[in-house]
């Protein structure tokens, strides 16, 4: 008898659940959002030139933190960062270093790399680090909400 007392005790805590709490699987708390999808729609407004659909992916609250200027808000994006931007920007490529998820925010950061062409002028190849944060809207849609860029070097593209 004394050794089935411990076995007791143990289906005896099994069976209890005295809170009657259940705790979600981990899968149900973050949403299968993938951030690499994301930044695929971003890059490619970029690389393809397409101002629109480089604004459908930014937030109405976006920031954009470019070096030592910063723009908030869409207008003020479209017109100070995107609209010059996609005349002399190309060929941009991310290298990932942090990305996660949960079901309201995700984020990547990492270095990139792209081509800057100056009009009547040499091709300058730049470096830096980005921070890229979405957000999923009321209406559940992922939107950027902060696009941190910083350049590190722009070199000559020698040929």
């Amino acid at each position: 008898m004394k050794d089935l007392l411990p076995l007791l005790a143990i289906a005896l805590l099994f069976s209890c659940n005295a809170n009657n709490v259940k705790v979600p699987e981990p899968s149900s708390i973050t949403s299968n959002v993938n951030v690499d999808s994301l930044n695929v729609l971003f890059l490619a407004g970029w690389n393809n030139k397409d101002s629109a659909a480089i604004m459908s992916t930014l937030s109405p609250d976006a920031v954009v933190m470019n070096d030592s200027l910063i723009h908030t808000g869409t207008e003020a994006i479209a017109s100070k960062w995107v609209s010059g931007g996609i005349k002399v920007l190309g060929n941009i490529r991310t290298t990932s270093v942090i990305k996660n998820a949960s079901d309201k925010l995700a984020y990547d950061g990492g270095t990139y790399t792209l081509d800057l062409t100056i009009p009547n002028g040499p091709v300058l190849k730049e470096k830096g680090n980005y921070s890229l944060v979405w957000t999923k809207q009321a209406d559940g849609r992922w939107l950027l909400t902060l696009v941190h860029i910083e350049d590190v070097t722009r070199m000559p593209d020698i040929k």
